[in-house]
């Protein structure tokens, strides 16, 4: 599907919630967001980039480099803009690996542990998920099937991750097969994306000590996104939302989000919110609210995210501009010195 393609059925897809939900249910849950819980919800996007950053560094550190925190933050905020154009947040992150991997002088480790990070945050995602089925949640009731079969796919991912025999072998089937099948360019780039990904794993493998603290920060995460849906919910004007509840909810709605059909999910999110918060006690258009307020909270940061990636190019542009303007005064004085030990 074209990117143009994806913007045209988000905003379908979001026509068709509204409608759904009839505007004036929408407009009347907005309308009852106060000044006070939009400083609440930045407050609360800070610290969820933060933590975030804290388990992309322990994966730096691990990598035998170091980045300070506010450049961390710096950079997944810039990513956050390029989840914009791309489908669920695959832009943001090759975007902050490469910023990164420029900050570190290498590529390759910049990329490790920006997909330790990812990945690690996937597998929680999927393992809350999963728990709801299996605790029997009726939140899930009818989408069982869906998130039982995505988190096969996960776990199997992981297993094939965390053990390369298992995934060497699994790996090596595909690829003969897709070979066998004539798409031989298309494996070769796949092999070469997989040895990155043994590479990447290499770290877990050694140390479960690292896996254990990235896990603790993957669920502070996602208990920080509980109650950032919380609050989203009585700022529409949901007076007593199931906080436990929503550790079922918010998973699944991520999950949801993840799928690589719209550009971050748009559509598909809040679609996914107005679908599971119903079915805990919000009305339509408070289900529907909470989806908007959190996609406008996200394109915020996003928005702050390119002004950050602006300035950042402006530099990048500004130290070229100084680095090509040394070699010229270097090349002007050693042709001087030239001319004068000629006339000499």
């Amino acid at each position: 599907m074209s990117k143009k393609l994806r913007f045209v059925f988000a905003a379908v897809l979001l026509a068709l919630l509204i409608y759904i939900v009839h505007p004036a249910d929408l407009l009347a849950a907005l309308a009852e967001v106060e000044l006070v819980y939009i400083y609440y919800l930045l407050l609360l996007a800070v610290a969820l980039v933060w933590l975030s950053c804290l388990k992309w560094r322990l994966f730096i550190r691990a990598s035998g480099h170091d980045a300070g925190i506010l450049r961390l933050m710096k950079l997944y905020t810039i990513g956050y803009f390029f989840n914009i154009f791309t489908p669920s947040y695959v832009g943001g992150d090759v975007a902050r690996s490469y910023q990164l991997g420029k900050f570190l002088g290498n590529q390759k480790d910049a990329f490790v542990a920006t997909f330790l990070e990812r990945f690690t945050g996937l597998l929680a995602m999927v393992m809350l998920g999963v728990g709801s089925v299996a605790l029997g949640s009726e939140v899930a009731a009818g989408v069982e099937t869906a998130i039982l079969l995505v988190g096969a796919v996960v776990f199997t991912a992981a297993l094939m991750c965390f053990s390369e025999k298992f995934g060497n072998f699994c790996v090596g089937i595909g690829l003969r097969i897709m070979r066998a099948a004539g798409f031989g360019k298309l494996a070769a780039k796949l092999e070469t994306i997989w040895r990155k990904i043994v590479a990447a794993m290499a770290h877990a493998r050694r140390d479960w000590m690292l896996m254990i603290k990235a896990f603790v920060l993957s669920f502070a995460f996602h208990a920080a996104g509980v109650f950032n849906t919380w609050v989203a919910c009585r700022a529409v004007g949901w007076e007593s939302p199931d906080f436990g509840a929503l550790f079922v909810v918010v998973p699944l709605v991520l999950l949801v989000g993840m799928v690589p059909i719209t550009p971050s999910g748009l559509g598909l999110q809040e679609g996914a919110f107005l679908f599971f918060l119903k079915r805990i006690g919000a009305t339509d258009g408070q289900a529907l609210g909470v989806g908007v307020l959190l996609r406008a909270k996200v394109m915020a940061v996003a928005l702050f995210g390119g002004l950050l990636f602006a300035t950042l190019s402006e530099k990048s542009r500004s130290a070229d501009e100084d680095t090509d303007s040394l070699r010229v005064d270097k090349n002007g004085s050693g042709g001087s010195d030239q001319l004068e030990r000629a006339q000499a």
